[in-house]
């Protein structure tokens, strides 16, 4: 007879298989830090010794995380020490134009160049694989960790250990960090080995087997990452709440000893070693000097303001910090973590009031763990620019234990386990939708689309543009201007070019900009073969205008390749061969709606004048050969339009012309605004210009705007007079 597996077994066969994925679906060193993580690992391989680090030689293979405490890394360095990683710089490629960082980016999410998303396992991808396998082992401890200490605190009340559990293992930012080189993991493993512990020794009182073990778990923690510092306070004061209840003052000096003298020898001696380097007992001046230290002032409102970062990092910020997911779950798990903080506050209260201080004072110091957890994260986020929610792992031996009350309070465990199953539905998606489209770049093309419009500029000899596509709509300042282009390759090339895309307002000046290696950095020129079609599209962020720029205009993208390495740019070409000075596409137009425009005292008419039920004509001036005309959109407008201005002398002869475009093109006018076009006139004498006649027309085939007067142009010349 099969044994059926009991809830935990299976919670943690999910998460394995789960965790998988998620160490698949992310490229080498594409996880969070952990390029500097794995540098650290090297560096211990090659020397045997910690780095000393230094603040005005920063850029290392371990970067701040030289300043971290070493036991991740020195377990990684034995658990990779037979395997070759001499081609670890090959791995260590930078992306130039990489945007480390920045939450939700279309483009340059990868900080290295990947040849293969999935190499074989051998040499340093084989041995990231294996610190990968590694950490997510350490996941599993932890969820254990926290299922235990759930059924040790609530052993009648099976839910809230499989709800705390499964709100660790099925957070897809845990198994994302779970499945990557990170100290965060170790850490986190043995803090919630501490709590479970802990947990034991409040409900059941000191005993020595246990105190000692403890004592060496809460050591090892601290050789991990500072994060095992913030629940020594906690045990003191566990301990003393303990000691006064039950009088053992042998247990309780007992289990002080034992945390003293192995702490001391366990991880005294890196505490000193930064009293003698750093002078500083826990090295994190030196961290925040490496890592870069924040150029603004901070303080709470700082925190505050970065806050929603700091929760969208808990639940799935992943890469480099520049992939989320749906923006809908981080609105849900938001809801569900203002229940559960409200469930909690229930539950306290509940317990104060039936005085049951056997199950209240552990659970208050599991909410102390967590606050300090947020006060550690806050002071150090202070410091540097780290605002990641996911820094308060190490504390999920308590957070998810109230997170898991709270509900259950709420909800007497109804629907619970629904919901941890829909939970690890949503992670099993997570890398599938988010993460791997992240960097898997885009198959060639075998034609162009029927809908694009066909260009050709050819750079250098490597490669042409054929076409393009952009969306031609109206946008704001702060807005995202999308547009595809569509690349030929000629031949192959050993050297990876960049490419720029610079968004020009009506001078020419650039207002947006993005330069990248092709398709958003997932690739590079050297890869390309020859006689390939490919399609790339960009989003590129428009910058805002300053106050005194004009708030009205149309905007174009030129289009360029460069070589980042000499700054040298591309020659570009037309089909007959002849240069061209640049490449500028029609993109839209943009219109900053917070700034009104402003239109002097030009003279309006006393009554408008209507061209095809869509413009009014409400206002002219003439200075000089400027002519000025005001108009006033009525209607929805299909087309791109132009103002004819024509001088007539008395014979009716055509004797100058001042044609133009307003500067916003007319499709982009929307109902009620008011725009400007100036024309260029010669000043004519009042007997030469017998007529002066605008009006609007098609410039693709001069069909005119109807109004109410003789070939459908207005005479304005009476008015000027």
């Amino acid at each position: 007879m099969t044994k059926r597996l009991r809830p935990l077994q299976l919670l943690l066969i999910t998460y394995l298989l789960i965790g998988i994925v998620y160490i698949w679906a992310t490229p080498i060193f594409e996880a969070s830090d952990e390029l500097w993580h794995f540098g650290m690992v090297e560096v211990l391989r090659e020397t045997g010794e910690l780095p000393v680090q230094d603040a005005n030689a920063r850029e290392t293979i371990y970067r701040q995380e030289g300043s971290q405490p070493p036991l991740y890394y020195i377990l990684g360095a034995v658990l990779t020490a037979g395997i070759d990683i001499s081609d670890a710089d090959i791995w260590r490629e930078y992306n130039p134009h990489a945007k480390v960082g920045i939450a939700n980016v279309d483009d340059n999410k990868n900080i290295v160049l990947h040849d293969d998303l999935h190499p074989p396992l051998q040499g340093t991808a084989l041995a990231v694989m294996m610190l990968r396998g590694f950490s997510l082992l350490l996941g599993a401890v932890t969820i254990a960790a926290v299922y235990h200490i759930a059924r040790t605190l609530f052993p009648d009340q099976p839910r809230i250990a499989l709800v705390a559990a499964g709100v660790t293992a099925f957070n897809p930012m845990f198994l994302f960090i779970a499945g990557s080189v990170n100290n965060d993991n170790l850490v986190t493993a043995l803090n919630s080995v501490v709590v479970l512990l802990f947990v034991k020794t409040l409900l059941n009182g000191f005993d020595r087997r246990r105190s000692l073990l403890l004592a060496l778990v809460l050591a090892l923690a601290t050789l991990s990452k500072l994060s095992g510092v913030v629940l020594v306070p906690v045990v003191i004061a566990g301990a003393v709440w303990l000691v006064l209840r039950n009088r053992d003052w042998r247990g309780f000096v007992f289990l002080g000893v034992a945390m003293a003298t192995l702490w001391a020898i366990i991880a005294g001696w890196w505490y000193v070693r930064n009293i003698l380097l750093y002078h500083e007992l826990f090295g994190t001046a030196m961290m925040a000097a490496v890592a870069g230290e924040r150029t603004d002032a901070a303080n709470l409102l700082t925190l505050v303001n970065e806050f929603e970062g700091f929760r969208i990092a808990y639940w799935g910020l992943f890469g480099t910090v520049n992939v989320m997911t749906v923006t809908a779950f981080y609105t849900l798990m938001d809801l569900l973590s203002g229940a559960a903080f409200v469930g909690s506050l229930w539950g306290f209260w509940q317990l104060w009031q039936t005085k049951r201080d056997s199950l209240f004072v552990p659970m208050a110091l599991l909410a102390s763990v967590t606050l300090l957890g947020f006060v550690s994260v806050g002071a150090w986020t202070l410091q540097t620019y780290a605002s990641q929610g996911r820094l308060l792992f190490p504390f999920v031996g308590a957070t998810s234990i109230l997170l898991a009350w709270g509900w259950h309070t709420l909800t007497r465990g109804h629907g619970l386990r629904l919901a941890v199953g829909a939970l690890a539905v949503f992670a099993f998606i997570v890398p599938i939708t988010s993460i791997i489209p992240a960097y898997a770049p885009p198959s060639p093309l075998t034609t162009l689309p029927d809908d694009v419009q066909e260009i050709y500029a050819r750079y250098g000899d490597f490669v042409e543009l054929v076409a393009y596509q952009s969306a031609e709509r109206r946008y704001t300042p702060d807005d995202m201007l999308e547009v595809t282009v569509y690349w030929r390759t000629l031949q192959q090339t050993n050297t990876d070019y960049s490419l720029f895309l610079h968004v020009l307002d009506d001078e020419g000046q650039v207002i947006g900009r993005i330069d990248t290696y092709p398709m958003g950095g997932r690739t590079r020129t050297s890869q390309w073969q020859d006689n390939m079609l490919y399609a790339e599209t960009y989003f590129v962020p428009l910058d805002e205008l300053s106050p005194d720029h004009d708030n009205r205009f149309d905007v174009r993208v030129q289009v360029g390749w460069w070589d980042i390495q000499t700054q040298q740019q591309f020659d570009v070409y037309n089909d007959a061969g002849e240069p061209l000075d640049s490449v500028v596409l029609v993109a839209g137009g943009l219109v900053d709606a917070d700034t009104q425009p402003t239109y002097g005292d030009i003279p309006q008419l006393d009554a408008s004048v209507s061209f095809g039920g869509i413009i009014d004509l409400i206002g002219v001036e003439q200075d000089g050969d400027t002519l000025r005309l005001l108009w006033q959109s009525t209607g929805t407008i299909d087309d791109s339009l132009t103002v004819f201005a024509q001088v007539l002398n008395e014979d009716g002869d055509l004797i100058d012309q001042g044609d133009a475009p307003p500067v916003l093109s007319t499709r982009y006018w929307q109902p009620g605004e008011i725009y400007i076009t100036q024309h260029t006139l010669d000043d004519h004498e009042p007997a030469q210009a017998a007529r002066i006649l605008v009006g609007w027309y098609e410039p693709t085939n001069f069909a005119r705007l109807a109004t109410d007067n003789p070939d459908n142009a207005y005479d304005i010349v009476g008015i000027i007079r």
